[in-house]
């Protein structure tokens, strides 16, 4: 089954900013998307839609989207796994027509590759030099979810599991899948399951770390956010670092977590 992850998605009362951010820091393109619902960005393969956080809804890393082949062919291998669903979404979002969740509960978009998609990611063939490369996940049951993955979409395996987790491959963007222990959050306070923090291929990381400090003084609205500096800042710090692949970590302006490699 050809399968790969098209988007990501964020929540955020400052949503605006944020595009601004990654436009500035990751020289994503804007997207067609109507200003006044969300904002969206595209590296040429992979969009990032960032919404606007709505009552009752939490804000921070939401979910990411697959473009399947077959979608009845998805359909078919999820409702072999207790617990997973899929339902349609309204019209107005043709580039995710279904959403569904693994067994875990995370959930995620779905959309066919030979339907008629509104495809808001795809810029004329344009391929950006920084791109989304990771989309990082929490869950109880991480083998389980490894499992569930490769057998709907045929993601790859990258590594052997175990306690650092599962990395699914789509082959340019990967899905990592960590697992989430009440102990990991000895020292600071509790995160929830589910997404934790997703990342970025760039040309050199070195140079990138220097535009994060030009960008951060040019515009203090646009500044990352720093990584540790207190007893518990420290502890979260280093429980971010311990699932992260990259060889730098930040946070943007709205606390989210990105992992970034040049690798």
């Amino acid at each position: 089954m050809i399968a790969r992850i098209n988007h990501v998605a964020i929540i955020s009362h400052q949503y605006p900013i944020l595009g601004k951010f990654y436009q500035s820091l990751y020289g994503m393109k804007p997207g067609d998307s109507p200003p006044e619902s969300a904002v969206s960005y595209g590296d040429g393969n992979v969009g990032l839609q960032i919404l606007p956080r709505r009552d009752g809804y939490i804000a921070g890393l939401d979910h990411f989207g697959m473009l399947v082949d077959d979608i009845a062919e998805v359909e078919r291998r999820l409702r072999k796994y207790d617990g997973a669903n899929m339902v349609k979404r309204p019209s107005s979002r043709p580039f995710a027509a279904y959403s569904a969740n693994d067994p875990d509960g995370n959930h995620f978009d779905l959309a066919e590759q030979s339907s008629n998609l509104k495809e808001v990611y795809s810029l004329d063939g344009w391929d950006a030099e920084r791109y989304i490369n990771l989309f990082a996940i929490r869950t109880m049951h991480v083998e389980r979810i490894a499992e569930f993955y490769q057998e709907v979409f045929e993601l790859t395996p990258t590594d052997k599991g175990g306690d650092a987790g599962y990395s699914l491959s789509d082959g340019r963007v990967t899905l990592r899948l960590l697992p989430w222990d009440m102990r990991n959050f000895e020292g600071m306070a509790i995160k929830r399951s589910g997404p934790e923090h997703f990342g970025f291929h760039v040309e050199d990381v070195e140079s990138f770390k220097s535009d994060v400090a030009q960008l951060s003084s040019a515009n203090f609205m646009l500044a990352a956010y720093p990584l540790g500096g207190s007893v518990e800042s420290d502890v979260r710090r280093r429980l971010f670092e311990s699932g992260a692949r990259g060889k730098f970590q930040l946070a943007d302006p709205d606390g989210i977590w990105t992992d970034v490699t040049d690798d």
